[in-house]
């Protein structure tokens, strides 16, 4: 068998000698979990408040990818922080703005009890807009992209097919958040984020996109009776089909390669004997 042309365009880029293992991930992850309760649990004996009790768990979630980073001499593309291509930008927007609205349609369809989304609403109307916004959209979109997409789908990816990676990362992106009601939507969105991360072979994409899903969704449920829930309460069907289509205007620009769009440096990394075990063959 040949090697491929260096020049092919690629499925994945996610496998390269900057990424763990997939043991290796999955011990970073269940560590990293472990760090979040731990530290989160210990804000809380201390006196901090709730909000910055999730913020300080949130930052938890970065210390054992960063020592893990450090004690293996590997760089910040082990993070999955590299720069990506503008279209997986561009990509993530599309998909950042419109796919928490095709979520909250589905756990529509399957009915979940209101009061399992109390505890929540509370938290997000008892404080400032720009404390839950930190502490609810930027930590999280930060710190839970570097575990989930850019050491845990990545270290699958050096392992498993591409498509069992995503899935892989999803599930467990999915079972961290716990709650019935939360982890249906993760699920989905970690099937969008891996697919997204692993294409664009860095992590920063999806940062974007999960920090504006979870800004909408928040400015949503802050604004009450305003006139964007007015209107997305009249216009269901039509509010359902624009962000349908621009979720899946999103995937397949990420699905897409331009012919000029330069391979990512973890791929040119990668000598031309080596290039034939890669993933996305």
């Amino acid at each position: 068998m040949t090697s491929p042309d260096p020049r092919t365009a690629s499925l994945y880029h996610a496998a390269s000698r900057a990424a763990f293992s997939a043991f290796g991930a999955s011990s970073i992850v269940f560590a990293s979990v472990a760090t979040l309760l731990v530290t989160g649990i210990a804000a809380t004996m201390a006196g901090a408040d709730v909000l910055l009790a999730v913020g300080i768990g949130q930052l938890g979630l970065l210390v054992v990818p960063a020592i893990a980073m450090r004690l293996t001499h590997r760089g910040m593309r082990a993070l999955g922080v590299g720069r990506p291509h503008l279209r997986f930008v561009v990509a993530s927007v599309l998909v950042g703005v419109s796919a928490w609205y095709v979520n909250l349609r589905i756990l529509e369809l399957l009915a979940f009890p209101e009061g399992d989304l109390q505890g929540l609403q509370n938290l997000i109307e008892r404080y400032s807009l720009v404390a839950v916004l930190v502490a609810i959209a930027l930590a999280p979109a930060i710190c839970e992209e570097v575990l989930f997409r850019g050491v845990l789908a990545r270290g699958f990816a050096t392992r498993f097919r591409p498509w069992v990676a995503i899935v892989l990362s999803a599930a467990m992106f999915s079972i961290y958040h716990l709650k019935p009601i939360q982890m249906i939507p993760t699920f989905t969105l970690g099937l969008v984020f891996g697919l997204i991360a692993l294409r664009a072979g860095s992590a920063l994409p999806t940062m974007l996109a999960h920090l504006l899903n979870n800004t909408m969704a928040l400015l949503v449920a802050r604004s009450g009776d305003s006139a964007v829930p007015r209107w997305l309460e009249r216009n269901p069907t039509f509010a359902l089909v624009i962000a349908a289509v621009l979720t899946g205007g999103g995937v397949v620009l990420v699905l897409v390669r331009a012919p000029s769009e330069p391979l990512p440096r973890d791929r040119r990394a990668i000598p031309d004997a080596r290039r034939r075990n890669y993933p996305d063959r």
